[in-house]
């Protein structure tokens, strides 16, 4: 069984505390496009969707392989452009960020979420104009290189055979230490 992506799990905790505790009621989606391929889409507007970004990593351990991950995670509010527009941004991105900051581990799929900068943009889409606001939040978490699943592809180990020599300096078989293990998965 392949385990999700940590990405995966970052952004859907993400939706989950969103969903039904800002001013877009249930309008939260893990998708940059699922507001947009609905017929009417413009009707459910606010609406926010959760999405990541860029990511980079740095080697956390060196054996067994662990990377410390930054992803960006950003959380856009679109909304209808009207004159009210940025007030309803803005008290949106307040909620927002009050309830993904109060779990700074996303439930444990982080090891610590931080903002980072918002962006306000607006845009046509098709006859309507929306205005967004996009929060960008860095989410750092450990990721196991190979995963966990890994071992289960290995077979078990069964016997270990050894032959070594100090510095390669003992030219007789006889000088040379060996170790032969057997019955190891039993």
């Amino acid at each position: 069984m392949i385990v999700p992506h940590p990405r995966t799990a970052i952004r859907k905790k993400a939706v989950e505390l969103l969903m039904g505790n800002t001013g877009v009621g249930a309008s939260v989606y893990a998708s940059r496009v699922a507001p947009f391929i609905v017929n009417d889409w413009d009707n459910q507007l606010p609406a926010i969707s959760v999405y990541t970004m860029g990511e980079a990593g740095e080697i956390h351990t060196a054996a067994p392989r662990e990377y410390r991950r930054t992803v960006q995670l950003a959380v856009e509010i679109q909304g209808e452009a009207d004159e009210a527009l940025d007030d309803v941004l803005d008290e949106i991105a307040r909620q927002v960020e009050l309830i993904l900051l109060r779990d700074d581990t996303l439930g444990g799929t982080a090891s610590d979420l931080r903002y980072s900068q918002t962006q306000m943009v607006l845009s046509e889409q098709g006859k309507t104009v929306i205005g967004a606001c996009r929060i960008i939040f860095d989410a750092d978490y450990l990721d196991e290189q190979p995963g966990p699943d890994f071992n289960e592809t290995l077979d078990d180990l069964a016997t270990v055979h050894t032959d070594y020599s100090l510095a390669g300096e003992q030219d007789d078989p006889a000088d040379r230490a060996s170790t032969h293990l057997t019955g190891l998965n039993q």
